[in-house]
């Protein structure tokens, strides 16, 4: 192991790609700290309404994260032979259908918020303040899927400070944006679960025109003509997707499945459900030192399967999996020595239930125990597998975890045998990140992941 991590060059590439993509992930999670900070100081009814309308941008986000790691595939491996002709088209077509995904979303959360908003509780003043956030974020979605698509262009050819940069100015946006439109302050009126609505859509497109100015004064990778971009033919579309696909699958059926568990969480009670808001949004903070990582496992997997070199790739593999599980476990023994303190910064206004605060601390134990196996599951999927160009395995274990084994355990625990609240979480985590271990890692060991797409990368994996 020590010989693994002894790597300089290995710590020299990682930590350029790993920190900024963490930095920007860590400004994004502000981001979402902040407007549950601030949405918190009125209440758990608006608490949990934001939580639940949330939940229908989580599905798509879901969605439009399969279709750019997808992408990343196709244009780590072209960058490690520096095809750039192809990381255009394939930029193309990533934009196109993170667009159409995202018009669909608007529409129904546009046209019909309270259908969705009606799904996960009854409570008509929740419904109410739910159907006043989710008409208005709905103008975020199509500025979420063409910064996403840019976004992982940019990271997969190893340009990853504009994307940080761009996060600390969205951010910074909505912050200052929040505290106005919320509260009313600056001449702006009080607007409430609205105003964080409002703010979180003005700070996202200000985003995408940073990118395309930026981009358009570096001239970098996003840059060119559109007819390159949209050159993109039949047979592109079907090698794309032949790839891609069981990853948009993926993601879009795990988005469904998590869609399905907050549907049980919050029909348990709006104020378990506002524990569980305040869970996601401490996770999201904790997820940003493993989303770094498994980025820059992702781009260096790829980019070596794609040049051919591929004991540099497993070698890789071998270090991140020994790298994520030892940064969750001290992350973990910190969430549940400082989990009490944690959950007080979301009652600011002290209009938080104790119902509520005791159990976020509860959720934050649970989520902590299982976060070194939880995050040797995402690595194996996430960096390894689908940067191996292996997605259709990936996908196959992913939803297999989730689909026949947790999501059935834990409607079993809630409807069956009708367990606590706190227990049916637990269960949730057990029955996914346990048994989707032990189905990745014999995949793993027989390098079956390796699938390269470029012709370098499949003349040296036929040499092995």
């Amino acid at each position: 192991m020590f010989k693994l991590l002894s790597d300089k060059q290995f710590w020299k590439n990682t930590m350029k790609l790993a920190i900024p993509v963490a930095v920007q992930n860590m400004l994004f999670s502000s981001f979402t700290l902040v407007d549950t900070l601030f949405v918190s100081s009125l209440g758990d009814v608006s608490l949990a309404a934001v939580g639940m309308s949330s939940q229908w941008g989580m599905l798509m986000n879901m969605a439009l994260f399969g279709i750019c790691s997808g992408t990343g595939v196709f244009v780590s491996q072209y960058w490690g032979v520096n095809d750039t002709k192809n990381i255009h088209k394939t930029m193309g077509i990533a934009m196109t259908f993170a667009t159409v995904i995202s018009m669909f979303f608007f529409s129904v959360s546009f046209f019909t918020p309270q259908i969705v908003i009606g799904l996960f509780n009854k409570d008509e003043t929740v419904i109410s303040e739910g159907i006043s956030y989710l008409k208005t974020i709905a103008f975020v979605y199509p500025a979420l899927a063409i910064g996403d698509a840019m976004g992982v262009v940019l990271r997969s050819t190893e340009r990853v400070k504009l994307p940080m940069v761009n996060s600390a100015i969205t951010t910074g946006v909505n912050i200052f944006l929040d505290y106005c439109m919320i509260f009313g302050h600056c001449g702006f009126k009080a607007m409430g679960v609205r105003g964080a609505a409002l703010a979180t859509v003005i700070s996202s497109w200000l985003g995408v025109f940073v990118i395309i100015g930026v981009s358009a004064v570096q001239k970098n990778i996003l840059i060119t003509k559109l007819k390159n971009v949209f050159a993109y033919t039949k047979n592109d579309l079907k090698v794309f997707f032949g790839k891609a696909f069981p990853v948009m699958l993926n993601e879009t059926l795990w988005g469904t499945g998590v869609f399905i568990f907050n549907l049980i969480w919050s029909n348990m009670g709006y104020e378990y459900y506002a524990s569980v808001t305040i869970l996601k949004t401490f996770e999201n903070i904790a997820f940003v030192f493993f989303v770094g990582f498994d980025s820059a496992c992702s781009v260096m997997i790829g980019k070596s399967i794609g040049g051919g070199k591929i004991k540099q790739a497993v070698d890789d593999s071998k270090r991140f999996l020994i790298i994520n599980p030892l940064i969750s476990v001290i992350i973990g023994a910190a969430a549940i020595i400082f989990r009490t303190q944690i959950v007080s910064i979301f009652d600011m206004g002290s209009n938080i239930s104790n119902l509520t605060i005791h159990t976020a601390e509860m959720l934050i134990l649970i989520y902590s125990l299982s976060c070194p196996v939880r995050m040797l599951g995402f690595s194996f999927i996430v960096g390894i597998f689908r940067a191996g160009g292996d997605t259709a395995s990936a996908a196959r274990f992913d939803l297999t975890a989730l689909w026949l084994s947790s999501l059935p355990a834990t409607l079993i625990a809630a409807y069956v045998f009708k367990l606590p609240f706190l227990v049916c979480y637990a269960v949730m985590f057990v029955f996914e990140d346990a048994v989707k271990v032990l189905m990745c890692w014999p995949h793993y060991k027989k390098q079956k992941w390796i699938k390269p797409v470029t012709e370098e990368g499949k003349a040296a994996n036929k040499e092995i």
